[in-house]
């Protein structure tokens, strides 16, 4: 009994672990949460500063983007740092 129990408390363990870690890259996030109603190739050709990005993804969850609080953080610091604006001289 106390055997059964460890092992399904180690498998529930995993899984949650599992979701947390894919989740918490923000290249993960974006495919897995943005890509559900546009391809994610519209997102990547957008340079926009953290601010704009924040406001695009805070505008999506309004029409109905799942992300949690912490995903969004996620979300908006990669898209921050990867889709940035040309800083040229």
């Amino acid at each position: 009994m106390i055997k059964t129990t460890i092992a399904i408390l180690a498998v529930t363990f995993s899984a949650a672990t599992s979701h947390a870690a894919m989740f918490s890259n923000g290249a993960t996030l974006l495919e897995a949460k943005c890509a559900v109603c546009h391809p994610s190739s519209k997102v990547k050709v957008l340079k926009r500063s953290p601010e704009q990005w924040d406001a695009i993804v805070t505008s999506m969850m309004k029409r109905g983007a799942k992300l949690n609080p912490e995903e969004k953080k996620v979300l908006v610091d990669y898209l921050a740092k990867t889709y940035k604006p040309y800083a040229g001289k």
